[in-house]
C-alpha cells in the first residue's frame, strides 16, 4: 500500500534540481505549489530538549504563510521531516529513520558556528540560480530569536532558488554607501528605509556629515516599502521579494554582483518552480499548515564518553609513589616535567608520552564533487570542482589547494581552486574551494580521475595563550567523472571570469584633484586559472550597461600602468583614477558629479569576460546623508544604540543585531574578529579516514639520578606540541 502510495504521489510532484552534486536530500515540488521533502535534522551534539521540535514546528507554520504571501500565492511549505538523534530517548511515537541522515539534510539544527556564531546561514557553494546545501539553525537561535518563520523564507530563497542578500556585500570595504545619480550618500540596499548609520564596533550613531566611516553601516528601523525580505526580512512591513521594478541596480551587494543586477523575481521567474498556474492544481480549502513528521535515527541513546580521571589538573597519569610536575615556563614547542621519586636507588624509567584528542572534538574533513558526473562534450563545456574542507561545520580557511585532474589520455592538467569569493567561488572563506576546468583541456572520451592536494599551515584556536602552527599536507581522492561524444580538439573559448568584487574607495586628495582607487581580485586566462591579457575600462552616467563608453587604459584619467596589472589569477589590483580627468558624453566632455566604472577582463584568445559589477566614484554632499536618517529626537539613537549592544528580545533589536552582524561580514576580514572565531585548527588533516589520531611517542631514557633530601628527582626535556585539541599528556613512570 506505501508503494502504490508513493508512485502516485511522485506523479504529483516535480523534482527540483538537489543542490550541486547531489549530494544531499532532493527538495520536491508539487503540482499545487506545495514543497515536501524536507529534511530537517538535529544534531547529535543538541541535548535533548522536546520543546525544541514544537518550536520547529511552529516556526515552519509561520513561514509557510509567509511564503505563500512573498510569492503571490505561488508556493509554500506542504511536508517537513524532522529527524531526531539517537542520543535522544527513544520515542514510540516516532517513526524510525530508513536512509534519513543528518548528513543528507538540508536544513541543520546544531551547535553554533565558530564562524557564524547563533547568526542562520545557508552554504550556498554555486551561483545565481544554483541550489545551495543546507541552511544551518542553532536551538538558541530557533528558541530566543526573532521573526524566525520569515528568517527560514529568508534563507529558504537561498537554498532552493539561488538568491543573495541586498545588504553589506562581501568584501565591501565601503559597504556603508553606494552613491546614487543625483550624488546622493545613501546605503547599500533595496527598498526604501527609515534608520540610522551605526558604527558596528561601538555600537554608535555615525555622524556621515563630519567624517565618511567605513565601519558604519545602515540600521533600518522602519520600511517605506514592502520589500526587500533579502534586505530586511525582520520588519514587519517587508513582505515581498524586490521585483524588477523595485529593484536597486548597481549597488553594491551580493545579489547584484551575482546575479549580474537581476532581481530576486527575475531569478525565480527563470527557474521551474515558477511561472506555472498551481491554483488549478489545489483542492478546495487546502491548508498552508505544513504535515510534519518526526522520525528518529537508529540506535539507542547514546552516552558521552567520560573524560579520564587524573591525578592533577594536566592530566598526567604516575605511579603511586612518583610525583610529575609541569614546567610552563618553557616555549611554545617545549615542555619541561620534572620527576620526582621517593625511592633513594638508582633505577631506569620507561616514559611513554601519549597525546589524546579532546572528547567529542571533531577531525577535519575534506570531501569533493563535480557539478557533473557525466559530460556530453561541447565546444564550451567546463568542469567546475567543489572541495569542502570542515571541522564539524566549520569552515577551514587559508589553505592551498590544488586540482589534479588525470584525463582519459593519462595526462595530468593541475588547476588551482580558489576560496576567495571572486569567480565561480561565490563566497569568500566558506570552506568550499573551487576550480574549474576549460574545453579545450579535455584531451578524449572516458573516464577521468580527480586528485586533491592540501597544504597550508594553520594556527591552532583555542583558550590557551599559546597557538602552535602547524604545516599540513595531504592528497584524497576526488572520484571520477566520464566524457563522452569527445570531437577533438577545440579552440579556447574559454574567457576570464567575471570580476565581482570590484570596490571604489571614498577619494582622497592629491594636487588639487581626488583620486579614487578601485580594487579588484585578478582574474585569470580561464575563468580563474592563469592570468588575464588585457583590462578594458567602460564609464557610464548610471548604473545600468546601457550607456557604457569605453575609457582607454592610457587615458588622462588611469594613473596606473594597466600592463602591470596582468598578474595571476587570485592577485588583489589596485588602480588610480583621477576623478577631475573623467569624460562622458559624445564629444562635448560632459563632467558629471557622478561617475559609474566597469570593467572587462580579456584573455590571449580574445575572449571577454561580462561587463564586472559597477562602483561608482562622486563627490557627494555629505548633508545628503540626511535624506536617510531620522530628523526627530534622541529617542531614536537611543533605540539604535540599544539594539546593537543589548540582545533583549524585543523586534528592533534583533533585527538590528542581524543587520550589523552580516554573514559575509563575519567571514570576509578575519582581521576584525575574534582570534576564536578565526584560527581554525589544522591538526588532523594528515589523518586519511576523517578521524583524528592518536599521537604516540615512545621514550626510552635511562636518567642519571640526583640524590636530594632522600628523594630522587629526574628531570625529563622533550619538545612537543600542545594544542586545546590536546586533551592530556600521559607519562608512565615503571620500574
Amino acid at each position: 500500500m506505501n508503494w502504490v502510495f508513493f508512485l502516485y504521489f511522485s506523479a504529483m510532484s516535480v523534482a527540483s534540481a538537489s543542490n550541486i552534486g547531489g549530494t544531499r536530500q532532493d527538495i520536491l515540488h508539487n503540482d499545487d505549489g506545495g514543497y515536501r521533502n524536507i529534511l530537517v535534522a538535529i544534531s547529535r551534539s543538541v541535548p535533548e530538549d522536546l520543546s525544541l521540535l514544537n518550536r520547529i514546528q511552529g516556526h515552519f507554520e509561520s513561514a509557510s504563510e509567509f511564503l505563500f504571501e512573498a510569492t503571490e500565492k505561488q508556493v509554500y511549505f506542504s511536508d517537513i521531516t524532522i529527524l531526531v538523534p539517537n542520543t535522544w530517548t527513544l520515542n514510540s511515537s516516532w517513526e524510525v529513520a530508513e536512509d534519513e541522515t543528518f548528513d543528507k539534510a538540508r536544513i541543520l539544527v546544531g551547535p553554533a558556528n565558530r564562524v557564524w556564531g547563533d547568526k542562520p546561514y545557508t552554504l550556498q557553494p554555486g551561483l545565481c540560480g544554483v541550489e545551495g546545501d543546507y541552511i544551518h539553525y542553532t536551538p538558541e537561535y530557533l528558541t530566543n530569536g526573532t521573526a524566525q518563520g520569515r528568517n527560514i523564507v529568508k534563507e529558504f530563497a537561498h537554498l532552493k532558488w539561488g538568491l543573495f542578500d541586498e545588504d553589506v556585500s562581501i568584501n565591501e570595504k565601503v559597504a556603508f554607501r553606494l552613491h546614487n545619480e543625483n550624488s546622493e550618500l545613501s546605503s547599500t540596499r533595496c527598498g526604501e528605509y527609515i534608520g540610522s548609520f551605526v558604527n558596528k564596533i561601538t555600537g554608535e550613531v555615525c555622524d556621515m556629515s563630519k567624517e565618511k566611516d567605513p565601519n558604519c553601516l545602515y540600521v533600518p528601523t522602519a520600511a517605506k516599502t514592502d520589500s526587500s525580505i533579502l534586505y530586511a526580512h525582520h520588519l514587519p512591513s517587508v513582505t515581498k521579494f524586490c521585483s524588477e521594478e523595485t529593484h536597486y541596480r548597481g549597488h553594491s551587494n551580493r545579489q547584484n554582483r551575482l546575479c549580474e543586477d537581476r532581481s530576486a523575481w527575475e531569478v525565480m521567474n527563470n527557474l521551474p518552480d515558477f511561472g506555472v498556474d498551481h491554483q488549478k492544481k489545489r483542492i478546495e480549502n487546502f491548508s498552508l499548515i505544513p504535515r510534519i513528521k518526526i522520525i528518529q535515527e537508529i540506535g539507542a541513546k547514546s552516552h558521552t564518553n567520560q573524560r579520564p580521571i587524573t591525578e592533577n589538573p594536566n592530566g598526567l597519569k604516575t605511579t603511586p609513589t612518583t610525583t610529575v610536575e609541569e614546567d610552563e615556563k618553557k616555549s611554545e614547542n617545549e615542555i619541561e616535567y620534572k620527576i620526582t621519586e621517593k625511592d633513594a636507588n638508582d633505577m631506569n624509567i620507561l616514559l611513554s608520552v601519549t597525546a589524546k584528542p579532546v572528547p567529542n572534538s571533531q577531525p577535519i574533513a575534506i570531501s569533493t564533487r563535480v557539478d557533473s558526473h557525466d559530460i556530453d562534450f561541447k565546444p564550451n563545456s567546463t568542469l567546475t570542482i567543489y572541495t569542502n574542507i570542515f571541522q564539524g561545520l566549520t569552515p577551514v580557511p587559508n589553505l592551498t589547494v590544488h586540482c589534479l585532474v588525470n584525463t582519459s589520455t593519462g595526462l595530468e592538467v593541475k588547476i588551482k581552486s580558489f576560496d576567495d569569493g571572486t569567480g565561480l567561488d561565490s563566497t569568500p572563506n566558506d570552506g568550499v574551494y573551487t576550480a574549474s576546468m576549460a574545453s579545450h583541456k579535455f584531451q578524449g572520451s572516458g573516464y577521468y580521475s580527480i586528485q586533491v592536494e592540501v597544504d597550508g599551515e594553520g594556527i591552532a584556536s583555542g583558550s590557551r595563550a599559546n597557538r602552535v602552527k602547524r604545516r599540513t599536507q595531504r592528497t584524497v581522492s576526488g572520484g571520477v567523472f566520464i566524457v563522452s561524444n569527445f570531437t577533438g580538439s577545440v579552440t579556447d573559448r574559454t574567457p576570464p571570469d567575471r570580476i565581482t568584487d570590484l570596490l571604489a574607495d571614498f577619494g582622497s586628495e592629491r594636487n588639487g584633484s581626488t583620486i579614487f582607487t578601485l580594487s579588484w581580485t585578478a582574474p585569470g586566462n580561464d575563468l580563474n586559472v592563469g592570468r588575464a591579457s588585457n583590462y578594458t575600462f567602460y564609464v557610464s552616467n548610471d548604473s545600468s550597461t546601457s550607456n557604457l563608453q569605453v575609457l582607454p587604459n592610457n587615458h588622462k584619467s588611469i594613473l596606473t600602468n594597466v600592463n602591470s596589472l596582468l598578474v595571476d589569477a587570485g592577485t588583489n589590483l589596485e588602480l588610480e583614477i583621477d576623478f577631475e580627468q573623467l569624460e562622458f558624453g559624445d564629444g562635448s566632455n560632459v563632467t558629471l558629479n557622478t561617475y559609474y566604472i566597469r570593467m572587462v577582463a580579456e584573455d590571449d584568445k580574445g575572449n571577454q569576460a561580462e561587463h564586472s559589477n559597477p562602483v561608482s566614484l562622486t563627490i557627494a554632499d555629505p548633508q545628503t546623508i540626511n535624506l536617510w536618517v531620522p530628523t526627530t529626537t534622541t529617542s531614536t539613537t537611543t533605540t539604535t544604540t540599544e539594539a546593537i549592544t543589548t540582545t533583549e528580545a524585543t523586534t528592533t533589536t534583533t533585527s538590528s543585531i542581524d543587520q550589523l552582524d552580516t554573514t559575509p561580514a563575519d567571514i570576509s576580514d578575519v582581521k576584525t574578529a575574534p582570534i576564536s572565531q578565526q584560527m581554525l585548527l589544522i591538526l588532523g588533516l594528515g589523518i586519511s579516514g576523517g578521524v583524528v589520531c592518536l599521537l604516540l611517542i615512545a621514550v626510552f631514557i635511562i636518567l642519571i639520578m640526583k640524590r636530594k633530601n632522600g628523594k630522587m628527582k629526574y628531570s625529563l626535556v622533550f619538545k612537543g606540541e600542545k594544542t586545546d585539541q590536546t586533551e592530556n599528556v600521559n607519562i608512565i613512570v615503571l620500574d
